[in-house]
């Protein structure tokens, strides 16, 4: 290019020097003087070195630049000196209008007040609009045939994308089905874009003018269309699977043109991506993409509202928060789920929620579009909960509190808090999906962790009927194969399951004797504290916070059709339940990276499963063996006087572990912590037993004990350990034995 390597002389000059012309002879052009020039000893009078040429018949590119550059440096130092004498013009104005003190500052408190924020403001925004951790703005790729779309593709890609599936784009009423399902399920919860911006995309799509569209629009659509096939999907493979394949891949054709930092737009795109990646899995790292999307929106500032004297619409203000909380909310269930930091923290951002002004004018067809935004803020306002307790027991350190529960107990307030806020206007999948994340947040709260290591017999009991009921929604939502589930709830039922599982295991005895099922919990998501006066210090004040925070009731059972069945029943049902919801997810999802979660919780639950089984029998033979002295259950009197179904002449005696004998006629602790109970964080199960060699039941003498126990006495009650040889096989024990999902 002749701009890049500029010639030092030219093979016909324009025009002949100065001299040249007036002594009419010819001219070489030659530079930096010609060599008639040079031959006369007058290099200097040559003008090419005094640039004293006519304009338009310059000699040289070298001469145009140099020439324009200089024009330019000439024009700069103009300008900035009209700017310095302005400022000082403006400076010395102000200065003789507000009165200052020694200290240059006004004299006037309201002018001094108003400075000093609007220095503070200018210094706020100035660090706030920095980018924490986020590298995604101008980028160049590393060589030329790298670009940032590639670059985040091939970093979040699993499996490549089957070749030669592009799709065509279906109908214009099989289209709108399918962007009206993805508005009804997803939109509702994330409103990435303006509803009536999607339903413009996609007549811009199915116009009759081929040019009306642009790569965005494309994009949105076949995003769209690929996430709404997906969410009628039921099985890796099936035909709307295969649907949204070749809508993903044809709308990778344009990435190159709609993935790139620097604006909201390319953020929204990373989004749609990020929601297709949950529901496929085995392509696309949901992690990588919504990091990626995290970086592009701080680099951007968008995690900072900008400050009250910035001029912005209230419409691109509007927006910039959807897309925020978007991310937000999805960054926070990705890393909650994946055990990971966030991408960035919550005391680094300062956004307001959207939808607090309404619409200047109402749309034209209110019937079509303006989805209700209440799902979106619940969603918000729980991830913001996570978020706060995540970070405070996960990602604050790892020393253990001296008391945790005078940190966890409120939390578990303001999440019951939050939940019976719901608006009872919300959509049924809405709620189904809220009270999946209530009760995953409260298994998740209670569970051991690096600051409270030893989780107390309440939150063991909370913990307990929390994941029941879990596992009964989560199979209940495979069952009727409700279409907002995501990858996301495959690793949340793995996680309570096993949580569930490693507590019933450390905990047996206890969890299943000592069932205590307050009447006045009327439901799951219990608000009301319950008095255990033993949890308290008796030296503490009335008006001390020990004495103040009270751990909350134990919530009645569910499903309530198995309130009259034992505890043991409802523990095998759980599990049976968590196996089947988590072969009808990996059916959906796959195994992502070879990982089945039903095959590793069935390993996990193996050892429980048997100890379930084996005391299942036991209570199924004292049931058919029942004396007159035995309670309908077949556990003894004391059992009846335990769950307050006995009658009013059988003698009271205590209750198992040394609990209070009736929650509802007593003022004692309920759950108390003795030190020499299996429910002190200190007390640890001794699996060597150094009891008396005894002659085993076989089920005709009721006066010897059960196989599997030793003791003459509910209160030294304690399972033997079965040993690896003994250990019945998976299908003897109800295990399923279809492979379809192994």
């Amino acid at each position: 290019m002749p701009l890049e390597t500029p010639l030092l002389r030219v093979s016909r000059p324009v025009a002949a020097c100065q001299r040249c012309r007036q002594a009419k002879i010819k001219c070489d052009g030659k530079l930096p003087a010609c060599s008639a020039c040079e031959r006369t000893n007058r290099t200097s009078e040559c003008s090419s070195t005094n640039d004293q040429f006519a304009k338009g018949k310059e000699r040289s590119y070298v001469a145009t630049l140099e020439s324009r550059v200089e024009r330019l440096e000439r024009k700069i130092s103009e300008a900035r000196a009209r700017r310095k004498s302005s400022i000082a013009l403006a400076d010395s104005t102000a200065a003789r209008r507000v009165s200052v003190d020694a200290n240059n500052k006004p004299k006037d408190p309201r002018l001094a007040r108003r400075k000093e924020l609007s220095d503070i403001d200018e210094l706020v925004a100035d660090f706030g609009f920095l980018a924490v951790n986020a590298t995604a703005r101008d980028f160049y790729g590393f060589t030329n045939g790298m670009t940032y779309a590639r670059l985040i593709i091939s970093a979040s890609s699993r499996e490549l994308l089957p070749s030669g599936m592009m799709k065509e784009y279906p109908p214009s009423h099989t289209a709108r089905s399918l962007v009206l399902h993805y508005l009804d399920v997803v939109f509702t919860m994330l409103p990435l874009f303006e509803e009536a911006s999607i339903w413009a995309s996609v007549d811009a799509v199915y116009s009759d003018n081929p040019w009306k569209a642009s790569m965005s629009d494309h994009w949105v659509v076949r995003m769209i269309l690929a996430i709404g096939s997906l969410l009628q999907s039921q099985q890796r493979g099936d035909t709307h699977y295969s649907d949204a394949i070749g809508h993903v891949c044809a709308a990778l054709d344009v990435a190159e043109q709609v993935l790139h930092p620097g604006s909201i737009a390319s953020i929204q795109a990373m989004v749609l991506l990020v929601q297709y990646a949950s529901l496929d899995p085995a392509h696309f790292d949901n992690w990588t993409l919504i990091g990626a999307a995290s970086r592009m929106m701080v680099d951007l500032g968008m995690h900072q509202d900008p400050s009250k004297s910035a001029m912005m619409l209230r419409t691109k203000l509007e927006l910039r928060r959807r897309v925020y909380w978007c991310v937000y909310a999805l960054d926070r269930s990705a890393s909650i789920v994946e055990n990971r930091a966030f991408s960035f923290s919550d005391d680094a951002s300062s956004v307001a929620m959207p939808f607090r002004a309404k619409l200047l004018s109402p749309p034209a067809s209110p019937s079509i579009w303006q989805q209700s935004h209440e799902p979106a803020l619940a969603l918000f306002h729980l991830r913001q909960l996570q978020s706060e307790w995540y970070t405070k027991i996960f990602q604050s350190g790892r020393t253990p509190w001296l008391d945790p529960y005078q940190e966890i107990w409120p939390i578990y307030a303001e999440m019951s808090k939050w939940f019976s806020g719901l608006p009872p206007t919300l959509p049924p999948h809405s709620r189904m999906f809220f009270e999946r994340e209530i009760l995953y947040s409260y298994v998740h709260l209670l569970s051991s962790s690096p600051r409270c290591p030893h989780p107390s017999p309440q939150a063991q009991r909370l913990l307990f009927e929390h994941a029941v009921a879990f596992a009964a929604r989560i199979h209940d939502a495979t069952k009727h194969k409700e279409p907002a589930i995501t990858y996301h709830d495959t690793r949340r039922a793995y996680h309570v399951a096993h949580r569930f599982v490693e507590t019933l295991d450390a905990n047996f005895e206890p969890l299943l004797r000592a069932a205590i099922y307050p009447a006045a919990s009327l439901s799951i998501f219990p608000t009301s504290p319950l008095n255990l006066d033993a949890e308290v210090d008796p030296l503490a004040g009335a008006g001390s916070a020990q004495a103040q925070i009270q751990p909350p009731a134990v919530p009645e059972i569910y499903p309530p059709e198995t309130a009259n069945e034992t505890p043991a029943f409802r523990a095998k049902a759980a599990i049976d339940s968590f196996i089947a919801a988590l072969s009808a997810l990996g059916a959906r999802f796959g195994h992502v990276d070879g990982v089945s979660w039903r095959d590793q919780f069935q390993t996990e639950a193996l050892s429980v499963l048997v100890k379930l089984d084996t005391r299942l029998k036991q209570e199924q033979q004292l049931a058919q063996g029942l004396s007159p002295s035995m309670g309908s259950q077949g556990m003894g009197p004391e059992f009846d006087v335990w769950n307050n179904s006995g009658s009013a002449g059988v003698r009271p005696v205590s209750s198992p572990m040394g609990l209070s004998p009736s929650p509802h006629h007593s003022s004692q602790s309920v759950y108390p912590s003795p030190a020499s109970t299996a429910y002190s964080p200190q007390f640890v199960h001794n699996h060597t037993h150094h009891a008396p060699q005894q002659q085993w039941n076989d089920g005709s003498d009721p006066n010897l004990p059960l196989p599997g126990y030793y003791g003459n006495s509910s209160n030294d009650l304690v399972v033997m350990e079965n040993t690896a040889a003994s250990m019945p096989s998976w299908e003897s024990i109800g295990g399923s034995t279809d492979s379809t999902f192994m």
